[in-house]
């Protein structure tokens, strides 16, 4: 009896042990809180974005065929472009911008910001749009593809309502209003994804030609675009309400001071994510050129190149999709704590964004590692997962780095020192661009991930080095980072060990996936034991467990 007594208050103990603990963690304090509740609400609304986009072009290649997505892609491409030129940089800098002048207590300002950018970037937005009316054919024909003219000019009105959208997206993310931004994102894949398939449904049973089924299905991406905006409009006008100036107060800035701090903080952002969209370009040519030297004929080796770009990029970019909404949340708190000159709070949130992306990443990182082959093959075909598989694993080394070098870039930004995170970005693309044609001579195709790798590795040595010497802080997160990895490490390491036991050698999805979830279970296991370690959290179980020892 006694023993089933203490059975029962162990199992107790137990149980309130890992659900005070996690719910301690996410809880707090009232800052933290709001940051993890405004990650967690994006992440989520990215992992729905990329859902639908993965959903939508599997019909969607069915109704417009070869050709079609060919005029869609081309004339998406270009809108995606002008797009990055739009609003690029522009949500980061007026979330900043908002975040000073709240922890200041200068709402008029704040009001004057956002109408000012508006008004500006909005006017930018109808500018290019107006380009893209008056001269679709000639921009159709400097990429080559002169009849995708018709979806540029119905795309067209897209760029005004993201050059907004954009500016919208900052005051909300300066206020703290994550949860808005994520549903506006998911309105906007969500239209583009039922409006775009409708259209072109429609445009199909009229047979039309499959140029003008590809602008009828673009519309969707101008629908999506304008509710979203719409919806960001109402949330933005929901916030002022809320933070209503005082009657006495006046504005302290003037329409000049407004618009050079936006451009200032934008451009050197915006321009950080093009240096890195051109050297891809350019990396394109590259890998090409190298692998036709190295003997391959031409179709092979467009081959090659298309199984790396489709199979192991993509993966390695979602753990910068992953990390983005944590990033996103966590740039207001590291401008205002910036504004206040709280360099040890700063250095303690700056921690806690690290561990939070290693927690976040690593077992991907992991996951790629130790199976690549059995992740694709869930996807593609087994010969294209097999040649990808190698390409896949080198690239899982970089899933370790991306995510800290984000967070830090993100840091820096918030900080004042956009300019160095630009001088970063240009050296992490001269290195990829330089070594990675070493690379591919000696080492064929699998040069460019080690090129890749390489090149974010340097980005991100420079890229701390620059934030712990400008802004004096000092990091306690190196054990907890790679205490983390290790977790995910082992986690993964023992799931591989009883796939390779059970499955003797033969592909299982089944297995593979039951092989997931047991690594699943010991990291969340590793995980409650790592932060159970805090004082906080200790103290505040040792009081519950009490209570329910008492009780029982």
């Amino acid at each position: 009896m006694h023993k089933s007594k203490d059975l029962l208050i162990s199992f107790s103990k137990s149980f309130l042990f890992v659900g005070d603990v996690m719910h301690k963690y996410i809880n707090e304090e009232k800052n933290r809180s709001e940051t993890t509740k405004g990650a967690f609400s994006l992440l989520l609304s990215v992992i729905f974005v990329k859902l639908i986009g993965f959903i939508y072009k599997v019909p969607l290649s069915h109704i417009l065929g070869d050709e079609g997505m060919g005029y869609f892609n081309s004339a998406y491409t270009i809108f995606a472009f002008f797009y990055m030129l739009c609003s690029g940089g522009v949500p980061r800098a007026v979330s900043i911008l908002i975040t000073e002048y709240s922890v200041k207590g200068r709402e008029k300002d704040i009001e004057y910001l956002l109408r000012a950018s508006v008004l500006f970037f909005g006017g930018i937005g109808a500018f290019f749009a107006l380009i893209f009316l008056l001269f679709p054919g000639t921009i159709s024909s400097m990429i080559g593809n002169g009849d995708a003219a018709n979806s540029l000019m119905v795309i067209a009105p897209s760029l005004i309502f993201v050059s907004i959208s954009g500016v919208f997206r900052g005051y909300l993310s300066g206020k703290g209003s994550f949860v808005s931004i994520a549903i506006s994102e998911v309105l906007d894949a969500a239209l583009k994804f039922i409006v775009g398939l409708l259209f072109a449904i429609i445009a199909k049973t009229h047979s039309l030609s499959a140029a003008t089924i590809s602008a009828y299905t673009i519309f969707g991406v101008t629908i999506g675009s304008f509710i979203s905006s719409i919806f960001l409009f109402i949330s933005v006008n929901i916030q002022k309400a809320r933070h209503k100036p005082r009657q006495n107060d006046r504005a302290t800035v003037s329409l000049k001071d407004v618009l050079s701090a936006v451009i200032r903080i934008s451009l050197p952002i915006t321009a950080s994510s093009a240096v890195m969209g051109i050297s891809n370009i350019i990396d394109l040519g590259s890998i090409m050129k190298r692998l036709i030297n190295g003997g391959m004929s031409i179709e092979n080796a467009v081959a090659v190149y298309g199984n790396f770009t489709t199979l192991a990029v993509p993966m390695f970019n979602l753990a910068t999709a992953l990390v983005s909404p944590l990033s996103t949340s966590a740039l207001p708190a590291f401008a205002a704590l910036s504004i206040k000159n709280e360099r040890a709070r700063l250095g303690e949130e700056l921690s806690k964004c690290l561990c939070n992306a290693s927690l976040l990443c690593s077992p991907l990182a992991f996951a790629y590692l130790l199976f690549p082959k059995e992740i694709l093959m869930l996807l593609f075909n087994d010969a294209s997962a097999r040649y990808a598989a190698p390409l896949l694993s080198i690239l899982s080394y970089g899933v370790l780095i991306v995510p800290a070098l984000t967070v830090i870039n993100t840091f820096l930004e918030a900080t004042g020192h956009q300019k160095l995170t630009l001088l970063s970005m240009c050296i992490c693309a001269a290195i990829k661009l330089s070594v990675g044609v070493i690379l591919l001579e000696r080492y064929g195709i699998y040069g460019a991930p080690l090129g890749t790798v390489m090149s974010y590795l340097c980005a991100l040595v420079i890229s701390l080095t620059v934030a712990i010497i400008k802004e004096r802080i000092s990091l306690a997160v190196f054990r907890s980072y790679f205490l983390l990895a290790f977790f995910a490490f082992s986690a993964v390491f023992i799931s591989r060990s009883i796939y390779l036991h059970f499955g003797k050698g033969i592909y299982s999805p089944s297995l593979f996936l039951s092989s997931v979830f047991v690594a699943a279970i010991i990291y969340f296991i590793l995980l409650v034991l790592f932060y159970s370690r805090n004082i906080k959290m200790r103290s505040f179980f040792v009081k519950i467990t009490k209570k329910s020892e008492a009780h029982l």
